[in-house]
Formats: structure tokens, sequence, C-alpha cells
């Protein structure tokens, strides 16, 4: 600690008052390095991992003040994020100011340690969120049956989880859909969520507004419907997204799977009516399948 601090004195204030500007949020990074050293002591002060070493800072403080479930895994993200930076920026050889490396690599291994006690410690948790963590970042088959049991025992308010699920069925492509329609139907314009790191369904700390959260659902359960080559289907729920101002949408892959100009028809007007469900937060899975069940799809 004492050879953390003789570094940190060498590093010019500009470097530091540029990374440290002043505010007068008592949950801002800067106000919580101010009120509490110990917090910020073993992290870099450099202009590098400066977003996941602010955040990892909150998290440090919201989960000393509230050692939640919930809280641990916001600070299990924010040590996992802030390592895959620092250990970047821990191979690079400053030229100007080349004890910054010494400080780089002391914030890697402080903090590594620190992820690494914490995952111990919530292995046993039954926190969805904790259970997708170490399913994701470790291939922990027991936390990845904990959380599917979890799934079907009671029902998740955020459709990341549901979305998360979906994911772990993977080639179970009924299993997928069944969760991915009830991410959808939680959707919610003036809701915020906890994001997934959603490419490989790992979830984090930060929030994804409803537009993102629509994106990512409504992209999978297209993909899921080509999957089982449900062309219709995927149609439809292409259809939606348009409807949902989703971009990237390319319908002219469904001309040679030989949907009719009147098949389309008939499906446009269907995603009109699933689209307005969702905005109206009607949609249901049973709603959704009563609407295909009522034109013999």
């Amino acid at each position: 600690m004492h050879r953390l601090r003789s570094i940190s004195r060498l590093i010019p204030a500009i470097i530091i008052t540029g990374l440290l500007t002043s505010c007068s949020d008592p949950h801002d990074a800067v106000t919580i390095c101010e009120n509490d050293g110990a917090v910020c002591a073993d992290l870099n002060t450099d202009e590098w991992c400066q977003t996941e070493r602010n955040d990892l800072i909150i998290s440090r403080f919201d989960a000393n003040k509230n050692a939640s479930e919930q809280e641990k895994y916001a600070l299990l993200t924010a040590l996992s994020d802030y390592q895959e930076c620092i250990k970047i920026a821990a191979l690079i050889e400053p030229r100007k100011y080349p004890e910054l490396k010494a400080q780089r690599v002391s914030a890697m291994l402080s903090t590594y340690d620190d992820l690494i006690a914490l995952e111990k410690q919530t292995r046993s948790s039954n926190n969805p969120y904790i259970l997708n963590y170490h399913w994701v970042s470790h291939n922990n088959e027991d936390a990845k049956q904990r959380f599917i049991a979890l799934s079907k025992q009671q029902s998740f308010d955020d459709p990341a989880l549901y979305f998360a699920i979906a994911n772990i069925y993977g080639h179970n492509t009924d299993k997928a859909i069944a969760n991915l329609l009830k991410g959808i139907a939680l959707l919610d314009d003036n809701a915020q969520f906890n994001s997934s790191q959603l490419g490989h369904a790992q979830l984090d700390n930060s929030r994804l507004d409803n537009s993102a959260m629509t994106t990512k659902l409504l992209y999978a359960i297209i993909t899921a419907y080509m999957h089982k080559r449900n062309y219709q289907l995927a149609y439809l729920w292409s259809q939606v997204a348009l409807i949902s101002d989703i971009k990237n949408i390319n319908l002219s892959i469904f001309n040679k799977h030989k949907i009719t100009t009147s098949e389309q028809r008939r499906l446009d007007k269907l995603a009109a009516r699933v689209a307005e469900q969702i905005e109206d937060k009607k949609f249901t899975a049973k709603s959704y399948e009563y609407t295909l069940s009522a034109v013999g799809l």
C-alpha cells in the first residue's frame, strides 16, 4: 500500500485532475475517493480504464453500505470488467511516465485477488444473476442447473434473465423461444433493465433501456425461428421488429423461402397486432399462442 501511494505521488497532478473532476454527487466516484480513500487506493489513477475504474469504485461503495446479493453481483461484474481492461493496460510500457506500469500491475493483482475471493464467497448463492455469472464465466454446470431450476420455480421481472435462460437452452429451440416470449412480455417503455453482456448472455450491473432490450430479444426470436425453419414466424417477428424500429432487418431473405405475397400480407397484419400488444404491455405467451391458433399457425 505504501508503494502504491509513493507511485501516486509521482504522477503529475494534471493526470489525476483529468480523471477526477469535481462533483457534488456523493455517489460519484470522485467524491467517494475523497471521502474514503481506501476504496480507491489500490486502483490505477491514469486515463486507462476510467469507466471500469469508476464503476468498480461505485460498486465497492455500494457493497460496503449494503452487502445484499444484488450488490455482490454488481461488484462481481465490476471487478471482472476492470480486470479485463487493466490486464491490457498492464502490458503497455508508458513512455512519459514509466511508473504507471507498476501501478497498473499492482491494481491488476489486487483486484484479481478480490475477484477470486468474491467468486468463492458467492459460489453457493441462489441469486439468478450470480448463478448466470458463474455459469458464463466459469462454465459452472451446477450454477447453470440451479439457474434453470430457479427459472421453473419462480417468475423473473427482468427480461434479461429470460434472455440468459434462452441462451442456456441453446439448441433446444422450443424452450429458448418459450423464454424469449416471457422476456418480450416484460418489455416496458419506461423501464431500464439489468443489461446483459448479451453477446454471451452474461449480465452486468449497467442498465439497458427498453429499446436495446427489445432489439436483443427480437433478434434472438427471429434467429430461433430461422433455426427451426419456421420461416412464416421468422417473417412475422421480422415485421414486428420493423414496426418497433429495429435496424438491420432484411426481409429479402424470405424471398427464397417462397412466402407468397398474400401470405406476407396476412403475416403483416398479425405482426401489427403483436407489436401493438407489446407496446400496450398486453402481450403474453398465451395471447401470442391464441393469435397464432386463430389463423391456423
